[in-house]
């Protein structure tokens, strides 16, 4: 399988979203992925789709003038979705100050999935081709939003794709300082297949680095083998540099989690 990331030029700090995507999407199982930033013509989105069984587009999601070009590329039409539309709305409920054409953040091709966004206004989208097997997913501008709405739904339709059905994370403590703790996830990513690790502050505690593994398997008993073998390696990595281990393990439990 073959995914490409679009980045469009709206898109903020886009070397660490892409480092988080690239970093998931390998994790996941896909064989191969291309990184492509847009020049602001779309024209990259056009080239991605025809090369690749699905899309992601960081920047798509609130933007009419991508999403008519990701629906044009699909065979669908356009709408204002109502479920994205409330999403909006309820982001901006309490704010004193609010924009002009919400209905604009809310277009998505049509028939689109839509993924909550918990930390902005716009929601992500997955939108299906009506004549091939293939999707093109739409993420927000900023990496933080984009990441969680590639985990709280994209993924599963790659996942369905893969068969990395089951996934759990870990998260551990390091005595350590951030670009000591990037190096050793770095290399933990490196030497196992289907593990994701990083530096998450989503995971910050009272006291050192916080490593999260997010860990990817066909079958439960995978997973299961998996989750020894990087807790094993992290702590044989982190001794070999004195690196303590302030903590950690499983945060969440295997589970299948795919929506589909």
């Amino acid at each position: 399988m073959k995914v490409s990331v679009v980045l469009l030029s709206s898109v903020e700090a886009p070397d660490a979203l892409s480092r988080w995507l690239l970093g998931y999407l390998k994790a996941i199982g896909v064989e191969k992925v291309e990184l492509i930033r847009d020049s602001g013509d779309y024209l990259s989105i056009r080239q991605a789709y025809t090369e690749s069984d699905a899309v992601i587009v960081a920047g798509a999601a609130g933007n009419p003038d991508a999403v008519r070009v990701v629906a044009e590329l699909l065979g669908l039409g356009v709408e204002v979705n109502e479920e994205a539309l409330t999403y909006v709305r309820s982001y901006y409920s309490d704010a004193l100050d609010v924009p002009e054409g919400l209905e604009n953040l809310a277009l998505t091709p049509e028939f689109s999935y839509i993924v909550p966004n918990e930390r902005g206004p716009v929601p992500a989208f997955v939108a299906m081709s009506l004549t091939e097997d293939k999707f093109i997913a739409g993420l927000p501008s900023k990496p933080s939003e984009a990441v969680e709405c590639f985990e709280r739904g994209v993924q599963d339709f790659i996942r369905e794709k893969t068969g990395k059905r089951f996934s759990a994370t870990m998260t551990f403590h390091l005595g350590c300082d951030r670009s000591t703790a990037d190096a050793l996830a770095d290399e933990l990513s490196r030497e196992l297949q289907g593990v994701f690790a990083r530096f998450d502050l989503r995971f910050l505690g009272r006291e050192g680095a916080p490593l999260a593994l997010t860990v990817y398997a066909g079958t439960a008993e995978e997973l299961y083998d998996t989750v020894v073998a990087a807790e094993e390696l992290l702590q044989k990595l982190a001794a070999q540099r004195d690196i303590r281990v302030l903590g950690g393990g499983i945060s969440r439990q295997a589970t299948e989690e795919s929506v589909l």
